[in-house]
């Protein structure tokens, strides 16, 4: 059986958690709007992790409002769990817990887990985080170390394996890898100078916070940055606008601050409405070139209050 998974914390915890119990022999990395186009293939040897419906998976995992609210996406009875919660990896552990007590060893994992994918963190955690919060920040692809070329191995690479170290050691054993300790020290020092970028290339337009990095080199940085940086933390949302893949498509991010939390916007819905989606908190789309400069007007739009 093969675990196919978003390549964030949460869906390396899923995998992890699958081959911790025996279930998976095998893993696998995908993007959701990959899944949504129908680009992966998928079997019935496959269980989906934090990622869209396919027809063909033999069990589904998610807790994406946009895809539990997308009717035409999922059918009414599958193998599984779906539902709005925290993390995906809380649900494929309560799921398989009752028949897999083992999974105890999970529990801190997961629980860490919960709290980054619900980004309900400190104003410590986001400065100075250690641990899964950490592990989940170098995963994060908004931090944007996928970006960094010189590593000894891709950061592709370095993650593709993470799930299979998690089933054998601790996050503190993880961490002090060397192919990690890249990703840590790279982290901690560019902290200093993505506050600067990102001051730079923001503003605040009534309570959205807008960042546009579209053919800039971007430093690596915690998403959750921005909401503490002067000028910017009034903000209670944000919309940032990237460059895509190989620059044939643009990003779109919009996110609650997790520290102003007064918007009312949802933001899957939002992002929904572009072929995109996630939470009501934090959800993407990816419109193309043409597009990005009307989507993004229209995104400013519905989050002013």
């Amino acid at each position: 059986m093969r675990a196919v998974y978003r390549g964030d914390l949460d869906g390396t915890v899923c995998a992890a958690m699958l081959i911790y119990i025996g279930l998976c022999d095998e893993t696998s990395q995908a993007h959701p709007k990959d899944m949504q186009d129908k680009k992966v293939k998928i079997t019935k040897q496959d269980i989906l992790c934090n990622l869209p419906y396919h027809p063909e998976c033999h069990m589904w995992f998610d807790h994406h409002s946009s895809e539990i609210q997308r009717g035409d996406f999922h059918p009414d009875d599958f193998q599984g769990s779906v539902e709005l919660a925290p993390s995906t990896a809380g649900l494929v552990y309560k799921y398989f817990l009752p028949q897999h007590p083992e999974l105890k060893r999970f529990e801190q994992v997961v629980d860490a887990t919960d709290h980054l994918d619900s980004a309900d963190l400190t104003l410590e955690q986001v400065l100075n985080p250690t641990g899964t919060i950490l592990l989940g920040f170098l995963l994060d692809p908004r931090s944007g170390l996928g970006l960094s070329r010189d590593f000894s191995i891709s950061n592709f690479e370095w993650s593709s394996q993470l799930p299979e170290l998690l089933a054998k050691h601790s996050i503190d054993e993880i961490l002090a890898m060397p192919d990690s300790q890249e990703r840590v020290q790279r982290y901690s020092k560019m902290q200093e100078s993505a506050a600067e970028f990102y001051g730079a290339n923001s503003q605040l337009d009534g309570n959205v916070i807008i960042t546009d990095v579209r053919g800039k080199d971007i430093p690596p940085a915690n998403r959750f940055l921005i909401y503490t940086l002067p000028g910017l933390e009034e903000g209670n949302v944000s919309v940032r606008i990237a460059d895509g893949k190989k620059g044939e498509f643009s990003t779109i991010a919009v996110a609650h601050s997790i520290f102003n939390r007064t918007s009312e916007v949802d933001c899957g819905e939002v992002c929904k409405r572009y072929g995109g989606g996630g939470h009501r908190g934090a959800a993407t789309c990816q419109p193309s070139i043409a597009e990005a400069d009307r989507v993004l007007k229209e995104i400013i739009a519905v989050c002013k209050e």
